[in-house]
């Protein structure tokens, strides 16, 4: 019994621990956004202002600054914009963009990353945004999984994921 509770102290002092700082070389470069979901499926929607089509990631001064290039689409238009966050913790940014944004990088894989954004707008109103962004215009299973995982953990309804890239008619660049 004394085993199993040490087991469990552990198991959680261990799922506590900040994770550590992803290597900006993972990051930087060409991605698209695959799946989004949102607790509020407005901001997901077609022309939510939190349904990115993301294009780039670049950091400056070392990993303090993040850069993201990205289109929204306006009334079925394209419009180009970027957005840039500083570092707060490790694998967290804070960006002013819609809002007051908490930008959360929990995993990434050599062709997926997995992120969640905690959003409260200009109105007051919360947010919690998932995505999962590719290096390609799909996701392997086990990313997709997890992605998933990370949807209902935030306690986003399965229903409120978004097929992003099915509706991508943006430039590339």
């Amino acid at each position: 019994m004394k085993i199993l509770l040490l087991s469990l102290i552990l198991g959680l002092v261990w799922a506590t621990e900040p994770q550590p700082d992803q290597d900006p070389s993972q990051i930087s470069g060409d991605w698209n956004t695959l799946y989004v979901a949102s607790t509020n499926p407005e901001k997901t929607s077609e022309n939510g202002t939190l349904k990115p089509y993301l294009r780039s990631i670049t950091f400056e001064n070392g990993k303090s600054k993040i850069i993201f290039t990205f289109f929204i689409k306006v009334n079925g238009k394209c419009r180009a914009s970027s957005a840039e966050g500083r570092k707060i913790a490790p694998n967290v940014y804070e960006i002013d963009y819609s809002g007051k944004n908490e930008f959360h990088i929990d995993h990434v894989s050599k062709n997926s990353m997995i992120v969640y954004d905690i959003n409260v707008d200009e109105e007051g109103k919360k947010s919690i945004i998932t995505a999962i962004n590719g290096k390609g215009k799909k996701a392997e299973e086990q990313d997709l999984k997890k992605f998933k995982e990370l949807t209902r953990k935030k306690g986003i309804p399965e229903e409120n994921i978004v097929n992003v890239i099915e509706t991508d008619d943006c430039p590339t660049q």
